[in-house]
Parts: structure tokens; sequence; C-alpha cells
């Protein structure tokens, strides 16, 4: 970072944080910038616009673990203050809300009001709605509800040289600028800093209902997964989980489980419940209550807390096929309990596999990076993909978080230069990139 400038220190009396605690991929930045209010954000990113310094944006720092390591890094900008309470209009089911808010602050006071953002990110309410939008993080309840780019109505960002721009609207039917606003959603801040959101929300349902099939392997539960989606029962959430990843999050059992659930009135729930039990009575299976629907808070720490995340994406059609090569690229067979690599299949046609410390520890990252890249050519072929969701530095840095654009390449780096034209924030990070 260069002296022709008023130090940041100066800029920003008393925003300023210990660079220590905010490492991304291993590297440290020069200095830590804690943004107070949007002018703020517009103040930073002007001068690093002029001196050239390279910005990350963050807002509780979860999610800098993730990504490709950075080409160079000078400044974190965590928008973690800007947390005014939110603009919630009950009637249109909307609500705005700034970046900084924490997704269960959020969830807590729309909830008064009998309505939720029916969005479960890894790592659960803990992180704030600027990183939601930036990552498009989704769990579990995608099956049902989608992803963040299906809720997201409007944004308000500072571009790179510090212009503030809004996309979007306030209401469903003022949509002007959608398309980029679904662009900007899952860009990491490679384009810009999201500084506030506009949502759309959905009622809170009046029961939710988790279901239980244990098997002692995969196959009937991914063919139960195919009846489900064939016979369209209308569940919210459809996981298949491996016998590590069972043992985890459902209190010891070991076998193969599926977790599924149910969201609406009564009678709704009732009968996607009986269609549940009617599909696993003819797959010679049986379903059991989970009373309190611990088990997805339980996956979602579970995978909240592994070091390294393994996703493998395909057509829904081909989830046994894409299971099957999960379990061959990391060579853990069935992953039993003690292994330390679980695995987690989503009825979308997502399979990831969870290493925890001890996992990372043993595993040779040259090994499991050219396995990886025998994967992602593999499912390339009919376009799959393979991606880490979250990975320590010395995996990133053999293979690539995100993998090649391809023809997109251009088009992608036009919109980075339109956006950055300095080329200061996440130089590296992400596929929008000027480089």
């Amino acid at each position: 970072m260069t002296t022709s400038t008023p130090p940041l220190a100066d800029l920003l009396p008393g925003r300023m944080g210990s660079p220590g605690d905010w490492t991304v991929q291993g590297v440290a930045p020069q200095a830590v910038v804690r943004a107070a209010s949007v002018d703020d954000v517009v103040r930073v990113l002007k001068v690093a616009n002029a001196e050239g310094w390279a910005v990350e944006p963050a807002g509780a720092g979860g999610w800098l673990g993730s990504g490709r390591p950075p080409r160079r890094l000078d400044l974190v900008l965590s928008t973690r203050d800007l947390a005014r309470a939110p603009e919630h209009a009950p009637e249109d089911l909307t609500v705005a809300v700034d970046a900084g808010t924490r997704l269960d602050a959020l969830q807590a006071a729309l909830a008064q009001h009998g309505q939720w953002l029916p969005l479960d990110p890894p790592g659960g309410g803990r992180g704030t709605i600027g990183a939601l939008v930036a990552t498009a993080g989704a769990g579990p309840l995608r099956h049902g509800y989608g992803t963040p780019r299906d809720h997201v109505l409007g944004v308000e960002v500072v571009a790179g040289d510090g212009r503030r721009l809004r996309f979007g609207g306030r209401v469903v039917k003022n949509v002007a600028g959608y398309d980029l606003t679904r662009l900007l959603v899952g860009s990491r801040g490679t384009l810009a800093v999201v500084t506030r959101v506009n949502f759309r929300l959905h009622p809170l349902p009046d029961r939710d209902a988790t279901r239980l099939v244990a098997a002692p392997d995969a196959e009937p539960l991914l063919a139960l997964v195919r009846a489900v989606r064939e016979r369209h029962v209308e569940l919210v959430a459809l996981e298949v989980l491996d016998p590590a990843a069972a043992a985890r999050v459902t209190g010891g059992r070991a076998a193969w489980v599926l977790a599924a659930r149910a969201h609406g009135n009564d009678d709704a729930v009732a009968g996607t419940l009986d269609a549940l039990d009617g599909l696993c009575a003819e797959h010679g299976l049986r379903a059991a209550d989970d009373p309190d629907g611990a088990v997805w808070t339980r996956l979602d720490e579970l995978e909240g807390s592994a070091p390294l995340v393994v996703r493998l994406a395909d057509r829904p059609a081909s989830l046994d096929d894409t299971l099957a090569r999960a379990r061959a690229l990391v060579g853990a067979g069935a992953a039993p309990a003690g292994t330390g690599v679980a695995f987690a299949v989503h009825a979308d046609g997502i399979v990831r596999v969870l290493f925890d410390a001890a996992a990372v520890d043993a595993a040779d990252p040259d090994t499991l990076a050219a396995k990886l890249e025998a994967g992602r050519s593999d499912l390339g072929g009919h376009r799959g993909s393979v991606t880490l969701a979250t990975a320590p530095a010395a995996f990133a840095a053999r293979f690539d978080p995100f993998g090649d654009p391809g023809s997109a390449r251009r088009l992608m780096r036009g919109l980075k230069r339109t956006f950055d034209p300095a080329g200061v924030l996440s130089p590296g990070r992400f596929i929008f990139d000027a480089d």
C-alpha cells in the first residue's frame, strides 16, 4: 500500500481492525476496515481504486477460506457493522435489509409477523446477509424454495471505483434490472460490494415435519428419491446421508439415511407424509418421525464446520452415478463412521463430500487434486461440475475451486471491467477477473 493519500486510519477514524483475524486463504491483509455506513464503503473503494489497492470484501469473515487464493491482497473491507433495522413490508411480503445484518437476526424479526426468508446456507444463521448474497449459499431447503437468486428482488452495491448502484426493485412487480441483480448474486464481491438487499418473503408454515428413512446401503434410498421426484411429492428438503454423516446428525444410526422435510398447513403436510409413506412401502422401506427436526441443524453444523467440502453436481436423474463418482474420487468407499469423510446427497443432483480436519491432514493435496481434475473432466462432458465449496489454501492452490468458465470468459471479463475498472476487488479470487 502506498502513502500518497491519507492513511485509512485518518479517512475512517476508529474503524480499523486486526489484520491477523482476517486472513484470506492463509494470506493476511495489511489492513482491515470496518465500514459503518455506505459512505465509508464508497470512501474506501475510491481510494483503493485510485491507489490500486487490492480489496477483499467480507461480512463477518466466515467465507474468507473459500474460493481461489488471492493474487494480491492489501485490505479487507468488512460490512458487518452495516446493520440498521430492516424495512419490513409485511403486507407485500418483502423486506429491505442491510448487508451486515445476520441471517438469524433477520429471521427473528420476520417471525414476529409470521414470515421468513426460506434460505439455509451452510454455516447457519450466523452469517451476514451480504455474505449470503455474495456466495449465493443454499442448503437443503433449495429443493423446495430455490436459492438466493430466487428470493432477491433488488440490491444496492458499491462498484470497485466507488459508484453507488441499484438494481432491481422493492416489490415483485418492479424488477427493472432483474437480470443484473441475479448476476450480482453469487459474484463473491468481485464485481461490487453488496450494501443492502431487497428480498421476497414467505409466510411461516403452519407445520414443519421431518421423516427419516434408514437402509443398509444407498441404492434403495436413491430409488426412493427418484420416485419422490417422479410422483411430485411436495417436500421442501430431501437429503441422503451416508453412515458417517448419519452417525453425526441423527444420533448414531449406523446406516444410510434419507431425511425428508414437509412444510404447509396441517392437511397439506399430512397428505405429503402419506404420499411419502406410500412410496416407502412400495420400496420396502419405513419412515420414522424426527419430532424436533434436529437433523437439519446438525447437518448444517457438520457441513459448516468441514474445512474441505467438494461439491459434485449433475442432472438429478444421474444421482446414482454422481454419488459413485464422489466415492471413487476420494477413495473412501462407503465412508463408514470414523473415516473423517462423509457424504451428503441432495435430491437435485448435488453430492457434497465433507472432510473433517483429520481427513484433511491425512489427505495428499496433489493426489486429491489429480482425482478431482479427472472427475471434473468426466462430469464436464455432460455439463456437470466439480467445485470446492470450502478448501484450505493448500488444496485450492492445486485444484481451481471453480474451473474454467469456457466461452463465458469474455463476457465475464467485460463485466469485471464495467463494475471494477481498476481490478481492485478480490483479484484472482473468482471467475469474474480482468486478467
